[in-house]
């Protein structure tokens, strides 16, 4: 990796090569907090062009918050079947989502995804799992049955990664989203391929866990394990996690492993799409941040690694089925 000159990166800043499709890989609906957006307000958002009209998202992977959050009650506010099958309706009008139904173990249970599954065997891509808000760590036993349908079913699995630290930034290993937690159950199903969310949600050292338990999974090839980038460096433009992992997997033990890598954002929830999705500055941002640090710091590899980052890598993984995703 050889870092640029300040003239060079302000030559690559003028001249980089925004054009292009891009797939979102962690989009959201529904209810979050106080805020509630409608499947309109996403296809709405995702509308429009970024960056003078040259980029584009074409697609989202998209799954619905009202089976995520919690009531007061601490149940998620819809269930399984009510919850997925509002979106999936909305999926069927709206061909920018690619649907990721949520599993609820420890509250639903896998026969009612797979009663989904048989319904809209095509329309449902993959599946998402929330162990935080479902305080179940991400290893145990009750997530084999949905894993079980994922393998049976050829869908991949989207679970949220997230590390705990204490007051002084020590990394604490008992948070229920840890990414190697994920990656147990992930090792147990290894032809299911698993997305590590946030690449482990929680600040530098939370990334640096996320890096080495998805380039463990890779060196040990026990497990299919990817990660999106959503929230990782949101605030710094130099993005140093994402070049540190695209490094990392460009230079693996098993070579070139950046396929593992995808973009992604979290919108609308934070500063990608607040307010009911009416302020696009910071998703903007983001994407131009990520393409110019990557310019930065990969030469005459940049271009196809940002092909591959925010487009080409979500269309592999979903090509098997049967998308209808144009290069």
């Amino acid at each position: 990796m050889m870092p640029l000159s300040s003239i060079q990166e302000n030559k690559c800043r003028r001249n980089i090569d925004f054009t292009g499709k891009i797939i979102d890989a962690h989009v959201h609906c529904g209810q979050w907090n106080f805020d509630r957006f409608s499947c309109r307000d996403v296809v709405q958002f995702f509308s429009k062009k970024f960056n003078n009209g040259n980029d584009y998202v074409d697609r989202v992977i998209i799954s619905n918050l009202d089976c995520i959050k919690n009531d007061e009650n601490c149940k998620p506010l819809k269930d399984e079947i009510c919850g997925n099958l509002l979106l999936l309706k909305s999926a069927q009008k709206n061909k920018i989502f690619i649907p990721f139904v949520v599993c609820q173990p420890g509250y639903g249970s896998a026969e009612n995804i797979e009663v989904l599954l048989k319904k809209y065997p095509l329309l449902i891509k993959g599946l998402k799992f929330h162990p935080t808000c479902l305080d179940l760590a991400a290893n145990d036993r009750k997530y084999l049955p949905y894993m079980e349908l994922a393998e049976k079913y050829n869908k991949p699995c989207l679970f949220h990664s997230e590390v705990l630290s204490d007051e002084t930034g020590n990394i604490l290993r008992n948070g229920v989203s840890d990414p190697e937690f994920i990656y147990e159950t992930a090792a147990k199903f290894p032809k299911v391929p698993v997305i590590l969310a946030h690449m482990g949600l929680g600040g530098d050292k939370a990334h640096e866990v996320g890096i080495s338990t998805l380039l463990k999974s890779i060196n040990k090839n026990d497990a299919k394990m990817y990660a999106d980038i959503s929230w990782v460096d949101w605030n710094n433009p130099e993005k140093p996690h994402i070049i540190d992992v695209i490094d990392k997997l460009l230079h693996s033990p098993k070579g070139d492993m950046t396929e593992r890598l995808l973009f992604g954002t979290d919108a609308p929830l934070g500063v990608f799409g607040e307010k009911a999705l009416k302020q696009q500055g910071a998703y903007e941002a983001n994407i131009i941040n990520i393409k110019t640090a990557i310019k930065k710091n990969f030469g005459k590899d940049a271009n196809k690694l940002i092909s591959r980052i925010f487009y080409r890598n979500s269309k592999k993984l979903l090509d098997k089925q049967n998308l209808d995703l144009t290069v």
